[in-house]
């Protein structure tokens, strides 16, 4: 089949999704299918993906800054290839690139499936422009989907109540993960040495977005209160950016944390795997979280993770409690479960186990994208 991907952009620089459509095109290809991914060109000069077998398409963005990831080329690349492809992914909802994608499927006849990861809530921020764009394009964007992928049944029921999507069209699909990227892990010290942490402190890892949903100030209370029983424990925080740096730092330095907590800056590949082996638990304490990568990856390099209890992965981990799962925004239990994934080594290694088990059963991307496949041959053969 001839796939083509659309999304807003396609750097690492940019998170999950954009790492979950270069994982997905690369195993559609080695499936035997044509896969182009048409984007905008924002981050490229920060990080880009290696390149693949598959066509990329980086189109110019502008107003990217703000968020909205105009690429207003994509009108005339649309209208000129739409038609030579059998069917067409959508990523994320209220996108420029969604509209028009549409428009041009709808004109020549091609079918196209939408994946919202994530972004289908009303929630955060812009929430003015995400009812407009609703109103506007959003609820005929999901109508005219031949089908709506969502990565978790919490997901599958956010299409029914929110846009009133009937059951026939929404199917479940996991994210996946590349198994072959753990293996082998990097050696054990790496990012300790980069940061000059002794190898014996006890290491708390956030690895994601620097944004407010993510909860990263209610970590930082928590391993204040953590550290007041062990003061030798490092709090590290990596990840790119997105308007929460400077008030975590004055966060910290009001809680008298010193070189307590260490940011780390953006890491990826080799360097985020690194930080997992390093690290003695990994917290993702967000508050909004439908799927989420991390905590599955942490569990691949051994680490066992600290999570949100309602967020996605919480949900898709429950029945094998592979996890420590504390209420958003419950300071003394996110310190509890801190101090028991640190000290209580048996657990910790047990959920490990588990993790990883379900991973390799349930996430690996080889069967994943057999899924993806099943799916888009289903679309393309049930005709219009």
């Amino acid at each position: 089949m001839r796939v083509l991907q659309v999304l807003p952009y396609f750097s690492p620089r940019m998170g999950g999704v954009a790492r979950v459509v270069y994982d997905m095109a690369r195993h559609l290809t080695h499936r035997g299918h044509d896969v182009t991914i048409v984007a905008g060109d924002y981050k490229q000069d920060e990080a880009s993906f290696p390149p693949g077998e598959f066509r990329q398409v980086l189109l110019r963005s502008v107003f990217s800054r703000w968020g909205f990831y105009y690429t207003p080329s994509l009108v005339g690349w649309m209208r000129d290839h739409v038609a030579g492809f059998d069917v067409i992914h959508l990523h994320e909802v209220r996108t420029f690139q969604n509209a028009v994608a549409r428009r041009y499927a709808l004109r020549y006849g091609v079918p196209y499936v939408l994946s919202a990861h994530g972004t289908l809530p009303v929630i955060v921020e812009r929430k003015l422009a995400k009812r407009i764009y609703d109103l506007l394009v959003g609820r005929r964007l999901l109508a005219s989907a031949r089908r709506l992928v969502a990565v978790s049944a919490f997901e599958a029921a956010q299409y029914r109540q929110g846009f009133s999507v009937e059951e026939a069209r929404i199917r479940v699909i996991y994210n996946g993960l590349d198994l072959d990227q753990f293996s082998p892990l990097p050696s054990r010290g790496l990012l300790r040495q980069r940061l000059g942490i002794p190898r014996e402190a006890p290491l708390v890892l956030f690895l994601g977005r620097l944004h407010r949903i993510k909860g990263i100030d209610s970590l930082v209370e928590a391993f204040a209160r953590l550290r007041e029983e062990v003061k030798e424990t490092i709090l590290v925080i990596a990840g790119p950016d997105e308007g929460e740096l400077a008030h975590l730092q004055v966060l910290a330095s009001r809680l008298q944390l010193g070189d307590g907590v260490r940011f780390a800056g953006p890491l990826y590949d080799q360097e985020k795997l690194a930080a997992y082996v390093d690290a003695d638990v990994v917290a993702s304490p967000g508050a909004y979280e439908i799927f989420g990568l991390v905590p599955f990856e942490a569990l691949m390099c051994g680490t066992p993770v600290v999570i949100n209890s309602g967020s996605g992965a919480s949900r898709l981990l429950g029945d094998t409690e592979a996890a420590y799962r504390v209420p958003y925004g419950d300071l003394e239990a996110l310190t509890a479960v801190l101090r028991q994934a640190l000290t209580d080594g048996a657990e910790s290694r047990r959920q490990v186990a588990a993790g990883r088990e379900f991973v390799r059963t349930r996430l690996d991307w080889q069967a994943i994208a057999g899924q993806v496949e099943g799916l888009y041959a289903e679309v393309v053969g049930s005709g219009g």
